[in-house]
């Protein structure tokens, strides 16, 4: 009970600094679960499916009526194969989330956060394991119900610097069954309250991240894997309680890949939809797109 009488005023705090204009919550936490249908690999009849579980957790520190701590744990664990004939891999990631959320006006707010992170196979645990990432995004707030965002993503991706421009938009209806979030172009999500208990929504997610591989097995030599995907999903969201729900979802994914690269092999700049300098030899190939089932148990902190 300590902790939540000292917690619940700071979530407050940066529900009224951030997101927060419109936006009255806080995911808090959230742990996930997915699994995909079988995916063949091109010109094989060797197929595979991709187990993906996930961890975020969102704890906020106080620091004065304009500023707040941003401190949190990601976790993420992918199992899949990435050669025909060989076993499933297993690759994680285990970063730290620290920034600081501030009030800049009236209108205007910001989130900046650093991101320390461990992405690899954790066969053994080196440099080539560490990534840093790097979020500064900007709200403005236009009215109650609507703000927008602006903002950059850098992370030292495995295969050379990766920086995203990022523009969103947030709007919630006055009767407060319609929402839209959208941070482009990584996540999209629109959904409509049909009851107390039940939203319906339909999501985007695309994602590239590169995990560090101590041995690849066509090579027997260091290398990285880099996972490309355009995710569309439809779900459904049963609210337990107000701050509690399960999400389930069905979608399918667009251009998606799981490609493996030599540890030296690398592009001289990367963002969406460009690579520059990029004559990478791909090591391994690629399989087909395909379905992709998911559930999430959310804690989200409401304060309206």
């Amino acid at each position: 009970m300590r902790f939540l009488k000292k917690f619940i005023p700071v979530v407050v705090f940066i529900l009224t600094t951030g997101n927060a204009f419109s936006q009255k919550y806080v995911d808090v936490a959230k742990l996930y679960y997915g699994n995909s249908a079988l995916n063949k690999f091109e010109n094989s009849d060797s197929s595979t499916r991709i187990k993906e579980l996930g961890l975020e957790i969102t704890l906020p520190i106080l620091i004065n009526e304009t500023d707040a701590i941003l401190t949190g744990l990601i976790y993420e664990r992918i199992e899949t194969k990435l050669f025909e004939t060989d076993p499933p891999t297993t690759v994680s990631v285990l970063g730290l989330r620290a920034g600081l959320s501030k009030r800049h006006s009236e209108k205007w707010s910001g989130t900046y956060v650093v991101i320390p992170k461990l992405a690899s196979d954790f066969d053994q645990i080196g440099s080539k394991d560490f990534q840093l990432g790097i979020i500064a995004l900007l709200k403005y707030a236009q009215r109650e119900n609507k703000s927008y965002k602006l903002g950059i993503y850098y992370n030292s991706e495995l295969f050379g610097p990766f920086i995203v421009p990022l523009l969103g938009v947030y709007y919630l209806s006055p009767n407060k069954k319609f929402e839209t979030n959208l941070t482009l172009p990584f996540l999209a999500d629109i959904n409509y309250k049909l009851h107390q208990r039940l939203n319906i929504g339909v999501n985007f997610n695309g994602q590239i991240r590169s995990y560090h591989l101590n041995n690849v097995s066509a090579t027997n030599q260091p290398g990285y894997m880099v996972k490309a995907t355009n995710e569309l999903f439809s779900y459904l969201k049963f609210n337990l309680t107000e701050s509690l729900s399960i999400q389930t979802r069905l979608g399918y994914s667009i251009g998606r890949s799981f490609r493996v690269y030599d540890e030296g092999d690398k592009i001289s700049f990367g963002s969406v939809l460009i690579k520059v300098g990029d004559d990478r030899q791909q090591l391994n190939t690629d399989f087909s797109d395909g379905f992709i089932y998911q559930a999430t148990l959310l804690y989200r902190f409401i304060t309206d």
